[in-house]
């Protein structure tokens, strides 16, 4: 399965979200990959920091991203795609090959706007592939006192997109484990309200494609 975490823009959490749902999977038992096509590289050094069990490839350009992603599926249930700040070539094709999209967006109204031309992009690539990927809206970055982020949080199920249920909190445990290589969900108890909020947004949007995953494991066992 091909996820990718995709943005009109950049600062809006992709490689966050994208690093952390590759060691989740990893840390679920599920053979997991990453494929980095963001120019700044911060999700793949990042994972190589946390997990090194963790495979990784990096693209350029299409013909790249089009082998690494079929490369990596040959091998692993979940590759996780971190997708350039932008919607250029290298995006569409990653939203082309992709089973669920993520769309992070935080509390500005830059974010906001930038929705319009994601949610494009998205129909763009469902035409050619009959409905496929999947889009979800997340809200990202959140404060729970602060009025943009409530305004946001309003207005989000007007945007185009379908939006997940599970939020994810602006919390300084994202500085912090950016800063140490390591993961919210191994940084004990100064990361754990921030990996519950992933634990439950990972849940919702995947829980049906783990169960999936993990029948058809039990078959090939059985089938041996």
């Amino acid at each position: 399965m091909m996820i990718v975490c995709a943005n009109s823009k950049g600062g809006v959490g992709k490689s966050t979200i994208a690093t952390h749902l590759a060691v989740w999977l990893f840390d679920q038992g599920f053979r997991t990959a990453l494929l980095d096509t963001d120019k700044q590289r911060s999700s793949s050094e990042w994972i190589a920091e946390a997990e090194p069990g963790i495979a990784v490839r990096v693209a350029d350009t299409p013909e790249e991203c089009l082998a690494g992603t079929r490369e990596l599926a040959q091998h692993h249930d979940f590759v996780v795609g971190d997708a350039p700040g932008g919607l250029e070539d290298l995006s569409r094709t990653l939203l082309i090959l992709a089973d669920l999209a993520i769309f992070p967006i935080s509390p500005s109204i830059l974010d906001v706007r930038s929705v319009a031309g994601a949610t494009q992009v998205l129909r763009y690539a469902q035409g050619i592939n009959g409905g496929r990927p999947e889009g979800r809206l997340v809200l990202n970055k959140m404060k729970t006192r602060d009025t943009i982020s409530q305004e946001l949080k309003a207005s989000a199920p007007r945007l185009g997109l379908l939006v997940a249920a599970s939020i994810i909190r602006d919390l300084q445990a994202y500085r912090d484990v950016a800063q140490q290589g390591t993961v919210v969900g191994r940084f004990g108890r100064k990361g754990a309200q921030a990996a519950a909020d992933l634990e439950g947004l990972f849940l919702e949007l995947l829980g049906p494609f783990m169960a999936q995953k993990q029948m058809q494991r039990r078959r090939a066992v059985d089938d041996q």
